[in-house]
């Protein structure tokens, strides 16, 4: 009898997982559907098979809810209505062509456009805008479709991580409880070496000869910025920094390499485009390294916290500390600057709200199924078959575990809200480190965006061939494949030293 209530304790645990792949695989339903009957079907699990009093389940509710609703979806928002007032004003224009202007050279536009402007957008924004921007923008250089798809998808991948501010490793630290800044210091450590090595599959998608210590030296620039102020920083900046840096980096060269030849003067006011994104910059540094301001901002009146007894957890809400804010009140800072107009904020408003409405149903419903699976025991049960079945051998499959989640979800946010806590329970387990394995799981997250539905969707709709997915799909699954497998390595190489 025991025996059959633990299999019944399985199949709970693994129906809400199932029916999500089904549902999203197959598109039997909107992916925000999708994710609601995934909840209601672990509420249902935890209240019939594993016997989870009614209080735990209501908090737990409202501690999703909370979650999801601030630091996330506040600080989602605020990237979003950033990037659309840019948009309204026309400043993105000005972004662009101050990018195209730098080199003739189409290795080095690559770079530009699709690693560095990519990762900036992704930085910023996310949602999609650091895939099919950087797509029409090399279309429109005269690079090929297809290699303009796959070069801005193989630099979608190392700084989603950092998307939208940092929003991917606050997730994973709300739903592991793990130290947001260890996490992100260890996730930079996990992907230094993909970093350096993304630039060489940019190159051989172009299938052109090019000067060695240009790749390397971008791939170098670029992760050692992005490890560096994850390490020292935080998650909120290392896909900003990390692609301005680069962006630099390759300005130099250029005029080194080339004499001056292919650098053409910036103007003035498309500098001043960039605008918003340096207040962006700078609020963010200046609340992180300044531990005045910061204990300031940390405390009342400026932040409040509650106590939930029935799951032994404190919940602390910063107003203004928070990245969301301060991105919102230098977007609004930079657009009057730019000169915009109450109708531009207007516009910009309701269009950020109308994109978030689906991701607001869709991260609620996975950080409250993260919360449920995990207080009722679902997540635990889950880990140890995990560990039962690879044993020690764990660690290499775990950021397949990330990719999946990804693929499934389209986000490194979802796969983390969905497997980060079995990741930490499987480290547990077989003594590995939680935190090396929470990062595991987003960094192998950063892979599973090459085969991302959704940014297989964008990527085509980039260069303006659209349902060719597959096509896309089966020219970019070997480059997938490759970047799974190193990472596997990296993770086992790295959970048998670091404890």
């Amino acid at each position: 009898m025991e025996r059959y209530g633990e299999i019944l304790q399985l199949l709970s645990a693994i129906a809400p997982l199932l029916w999500l792949c089904y549902a999203l695989i197959f598109r039997v339903t909107k992916p925000h559907i999708a994710c609601l009957i995934s909840l209601l079907i672990t509420i249902f699990g935890s209240i019939y098979v594993w016997r989870t009093p009614c209080s735990t389940i209501v908090w737990s509710v409202i501690d999703g809810g909370i979650s999801s609703l601030y630091p996330i979806i506040w600080t989602i928002f605020s990237a979003l209505f950033t990037y659309r007032l840019i948009c309204e004003i026309n400043a993105i224009e000005g972004i662009k062509r101050s990018l195209s202007v730098i080199s003739n050279n189409r290795l080095t536009q690559a770079f530009i456009v699709a690693f560095c402007f990519g990762a900036l957008l992704e930085g910023i924004a996310g949602f999609g805008t650091s895939v099919i921007i950087p797509s029409a923008i090399l279309l429109s250089l005269g690079f090929p479709p297809y290699q303009s798809a796959m070069i801005s998808l193989i630099s979608n991948t190392v700084p989603v991580v950092y998307a939208a501010v940092g929003v991917p490793v606050m997730a994973l630290a709300r739903v592991t409880g793990m130290p947001l800044k260890a996490l992100s210091g260890i996730i930079g450590l996990q992907l230094f070496p993909v970093t350096l090595i993304v630039p060489f599959f940019i190159k051989e998608m172009l299938k052109i000869s090019a000067d060695t210590s240009l790749i390397l030296g971008t791939g170098l620039v670029f992760a050692l910025t992005q490890s560096l102020v994850g390490w020292y920083i935080g998650p909120e900046l290392p896909a900003i920094l990390a692609p301005f840096v680069t962006i630099s980096f390759l300005i130099v060269y250029t005029r080194l390499k080339e004499e001056g030849r292919g650098i053409k003067n910036i103007s003035r006011e498309d500098f001043k485009s960039w605008l918003p994104y340096g207040l962006i910059v700078i609020s963010i540094l200046l609340t992180r390294l300044n531990s005045n301001i910061s204990s300031l901002l940390s405390r009342h009146p400026f932040s409040f916290s509650f106590v939930i007894e029935s799951l032994n957890k404190t919940v602390k809400i910063d107003y203004i500390y928070t990245p969301g804010t301060l991105i919102m009140i230098s977007a609004i800072t930079g657009g009057l600057i730019l000169k915009a107009k109450l109708a531009d904020y207007k516009r910009a408003l309701l269009g950020a709200f109308a994109q978030i409405l689906p991701t607001l149903s869709i991260i609620t419903s996975m950080i409250i199924m993260a919360n449920l699976m995990s207080y009722a025991g679902m997540t635990k049960l889950l880990a140890i078959k995990l560990v039962r079945v690879f044993g020690t051998l764990y660690p290499f499959i775990s950021p397949l575990v990330g990719a999946i989640g990804t693929f499934l979800g389209g986000s490194d946010t979802t796969s983390n809200i969905l497997f980060g806590k079995l990741q930490t329970e499987a480290g547990k387990n077989i003594g590995a480190s939680p935190l090396w394995l929470a990062g595991a799981n987003a960094s192998g997250a950063t892979g599973g965006k090459l085969i991302s539905l959704q940014n297989l969707t964008l990527a085509v709709s980039g260069i303006n061939k659209r349902g060719e997915e597959g096509k896309l799909m089966r020219l970019i699954f070997p480059y997938f494949l490759l970047y799974l497998a190193i990472m596997g390595l990296i993770i086992y190489t790295g959970s048998r030293f670091i404890h």
